[in-house]
């Protein structure tokens, strides 16, 4: 299946990704992995809601994100997948999603957290998903919209950040 983007952003569906990541990316389905959404009808209705039409949404929990993206029925849809934070795409690595490149697109502020970027706050319990994704030779960059300024985060990055702390 070819993943357009694999993006941690904890506003998860919303202007960002329909306008300008679906817009320049034209995916056939954006993905959403969160347990607890996958969960509440209600919420899965809302961010359905959302999205354009002729663009499938699929919101599933880390498990049925796994065996969707192992599914070849899904092999030649293009696919936006969002997660809500570092350890849910993480975890996702973790039970065998292949990911080459995750985009770090919004990591708002928060209590406990430090400002990395403008857009990107890191508290205690990212730095360990995010050097497990690093472990697993996998590029991070922040990016809010294609073609912004986009920042490649690496161990050096983890390290200044988690000095703050």
């Amino acid at each position: 299946m070819p993943l357009l983007l694999a993006r941690i952003d904890d506003r998860l569906i919303h202007g960002q990704v329909t306008v300008g990541w679906a817009t320049h990316l034209k995916p056939d389905r954006i993905l959403l992995a969160n347990n607890e959404i996958a969960a509440d009808d209600w919420q899965c209705q809302v961010y359905s809601s959302s999205v354009s039409p002729g663009i499938e949404v699929s919101i599933l929990s880390l498990a049925e994100t796994a065996a969707f993206f192992l599914n070849p029925d899904h092999n030649s849809e293009k696919t936006i997948l969002l997660t809500g934070s570092t350890s849910e795409m993480a975890g996702l690595v973790g039970i065998g999603v292949t990911i080459s490149e995750v985009n770090v697109g919004g990591l708002h502020f928060g209590p406990g957290k430090k400002e990395m970027l403008p857009f990107v706050y890191l508290g205690g319990e990212d730095f360990f998903p995010l050097r497990q994704l690093l472990a697993r030779g996998i590029k991070l960059s922040a990016q809010q919209v294609p073609g912004g300024f986009e920042h490649n985060i690496d161990q050096k990055d983890l390290d200044e950040m988690e000095d703050k702390f």
